[in-house]
């Protein structure tokens, strides 16, 4: 029994801990597409979203001082880290940080073959107001979401 309860316990940090996706049909507004993963311990959300022609990345977490700040990610691809580092900006609220219009664009295109081969992804925000903040993603299931998102109406 005890071994039955770890194997429910570990399925269950794990599907909670990589990328998720589903169309959203309330029956009242036009229907939509949602990928996100949840960090580590539950800090922080990545999340891609789709209109008709883009599928922007961007992240959700704590509150943010700075107006534009510069985020540097660390993809993990088969146990090499590739870096990179993109100006973004906050929602009015301050706990949406946009950083990429559209994933798909040839400009990323090195990019977007790290992001799709990457185990995990690790994003630093840096602040020069407040403290800069981390943020851990296993990436499983990346292709997965990014090729459902991209399927356009």
């Amino acid at each position: 029994m005890k071994h039955l309860l770890f194997i429910i316990a570990l399925a269950t940090t794990t599907l909670k801990a990589q990328w998720s996706y589903q169309k959203i049909d309330n029956g009242l507004d036009e229907p939509y597409r949602i990928a996100y993963c949840v960090g580590s311990s539950n800090k922080g959300i990545l999340k891609l979203e789709s209109d008709d022609s883009a599928v922007a990345l961007y992240v959700v977490g704590a509150y943010f001082c700075d107006e534009s700040l510069t985020i540097d990610l660390g993809l993990m691809v088969n146990g090499v880290s590739k870096k990179y580092s993109f100006q973004a900006f906050k929602s009015s609220n301050s706990k949406v940080l946009f950083f990429m219009d559209n994933i798909l664009d040839a400009e990323h295109a090195e990019f977007l073959k790290d992001f799709k081969a990457c185990s995990s992804l690790l994003l630093r925000v840096n602040e020069s107001h407040c403290t800069s903040e981390y943020y851990k993603f296993n990436m499983t299931g990346s292709t997965a979401a990014l090729t459902f998102m991209s399927k356009f109406k």
